[in-house]
């Protein structure tokens, strides 16, 4: 019988952080949980927790070689709202800030789909690349029964 190979979702990521990643060409984002109003030391947040795979410039694109961030936090509000029916699926996305609505308020991030296709393929060849080297490495494997 082969082993179905689940691995269990922790926050070994540490939180995401919008700003440091703003002029990402695009981020694969792989959602494992979402939490409704989860409790922290700063009040009640909505929070995914989610892999994220950050392609920070062209040469990242066009060598397949991100950034990858497993078991990361999403605590922004819209952010995380955005990702709540994207559990156990992935997207491929931007970063932009819409301005407050409220003087004096701070601009929201949100999500905005990657709308450039070669940008968009090149990142779902990457997921398969990585896909079939997992793929591969489990049949490799030995057989204990």
């Amino acid at each position: 019988m082969p082993l179905n190979f689940v691995e269990i979702p922790t926050a070994g990521g540490g939180w995401f952080k919008p700003a440091e990643v703003k002029d990402a060409i695009a981020f694969l984002i792989e959602v494992n949980s979402y939490e409704h109003q989860r409790p922290t030391p700063n009040g009640p947040k909505d929070s995914a927790l989610c892999d994220v795979t950050v392609f920070k410039d062209r040469e990242s694109i066009d060598k397949l070689s991100p950034e990858v961030n497993k078991g990361t936090r999403i605590e922004q509000t819209l952010l995380a709202r955005d990702l709540e029916k994207v559990v156990g699926g992935a997207t491929i996305v931007t970063l932009a800030q819409v301005p407050p609505k409220r003087p004096g308020a701070h601009p929201a991030w949100v999500w905005r789909p990657c709308n450039e296709a070669g940008v968009r393929q090149r990142v779902i060849e990457y997921a398969e690349a990585r896909e079939a080297a997992v793929s591969a490495a489990v049949a490799e494997a030995p057989d204990f029964d």
